[in-house]
């Protein structure tokens, strides 16, 4: 059975338990943790799995996000064990996703600088420790390249400020805390300086 088999076949069970469609990720990896555990004890990273399944359930049609805060609604079941239906539901998940235009301004990056890093510090997050790393469909490892000192703020596009790191720590190192960022952007400096 696949993994994304198995799950579906999981919220269906999770919902008929409930006799209700709708639930978090959260609820849903609480309830069924050990479960997932013994399907593939060799998993070290079993939620981030587990969002992506629902993820592939999603993009089949077989359950939707209900709302932005990460509800998801079983869809396809016209009724589960001792359902009531409930008219928001129906309401919510006939509705269309808005639709929002975006402009915006960045800094153009040199791609030979990208490829350079990659080359020079290889494919896997040079923050300490880190093992999140995955591949892409074709088989390729996933690494993306991030400026430590941003272009905006005066960073230079050269080696010696480029670092690569997993899509986690690239997210960290933009959107995190300024305590958090400071710490991140010091140990990736101090990984290319020990490296060039």
């Amino acid at each position: 059975m696949t993994w994304k088999d198995y799950v579906y076949h999981l919220v269906v069970e999770f919902c008929n338990e409930r006799g209700k469609r709708t639930f978090t990720l959260q609820e849903f990896f609480s309830a069924y943790e050990v479960e997932f555990k013994r399907f593939k004890p060799t998993n070290l990273h079993l939620l981030p799995k587990v969002r992506q399944q629902l993820q592939f359930l999603r993009n089949d049609g077989l359950i939707q996000f209900l709302d932005g805060r990460g509800t998801y609604t079983l869809r396809g079941i016209e009724l589960l064990k001792n359902e009531v239906e409930d008219e928001k539901v129906q309401e919510i998940s006939t509705q269309a996703p808005e639709k929002r235009e975006y402009l915006i301004e960045t800094y153009a990056r040199n791609r030979g600088w990208v490829k350079e890093a990659k080359e020079k510090f290889g494919v896997y997050c040079l923050y300490t420790q880190c093992l999140n790393t995955f591949n892409k469909p074709n088989n390729e490892p996933y690494i993306e390249v991030h400026h430590i000192i941003s272009l905006c703020e005066g960073g230079e596009d050269a080696i010696w400020n480029l670092a690569v790191v997993c899509a986690h720590h690239h997210k960290m190192a933009h959107f995190s805390d300024s305590t958090t960022r400071a710490k991140l952007s010091k140990i990736l400096l101090h990984e290319v300086e020990s490296r060039l």
